[in-house]
């Protein structure tokens, strides 16, 4: 699991966020994503919400505070938001997502990591499709969010033309740190 954020990397995300190094169509997606997350229980029950957190904590490792992996997937699926393709055979999202969650087997967020870990993968071998759309799901709402990002020592939204040290190994001074080796 990757270390948390310090709370000095929300204030320097937001810092870099209002700078003149992101466009502001940039800015308004990735301050969306640092906001608290929508209200809970628009699209799953507040059973199946806890199933699912715990899948997402299975499958990417993280810190629900920081990085609310179920709001998002809840989130794009109340707003009846596509993913901008979907295989044929799935039903729609969340009635593909129920169904995984209901092949998890009775009382899966009380089972040991290793137990949990086995039902997900009879989960994948049982519905492969559905459980790839909420792997990637995740992990796309994980890797896009600003902090991880910062975390990574990466700045990909930093959009605005005008980088005055590209190259091998240069960083800008406004850059994040690198992250120490674990």
């Amino acid at each position: 699991m990757t270390k948390p954020p310090l709370p000095s990397d929300r204030a320097a995300v937001r810092q870099l966020l209002v700078s003149g190094h992101v466009t502001p169509a940039t800015r308004a997606v990735l301050e969306h994503r640092l906001m608290p997350p929508e209200p809970a229980g628009q699209v799953f029950t507040p059973a199946e919400l806890t199933r699912l957190r715990a899948v997402a904590a299975r499958l990417v490792p993280h810190d629900p505070a920081e990085h609310d992996l179920v709001g998002a997937v809840e989130g794009r699926l109340a707003r009846q938001e596509g993913k901008g393709w979907r295989y044929a055979e799935l039903p729609p999202g969340a009635e593909a997502y129920r169904a995984l969650l209901g092949s998890l087997g009775p009382a899966f967020e009380e089972l040991s990591a290793a137990e949990q870990d086995a039902a997900l993968s009879a989960a994948q071998r049982a519905q492969p499709r559905a459980f790839e759309d909420l792997l990637a799901e995740l992990v796309e709402a994980y890797a896009s969010h600003p902090l991880t990002q910062w975390r990574w020592g990466v700045v990909p939204y930093a959009d605005v033309p005008g980088w005055a040290s590209p190259g091998l190994n240069a960083r800008e001074a406004w850059e994040p740190p690198l992250p120490e080796p674990e």
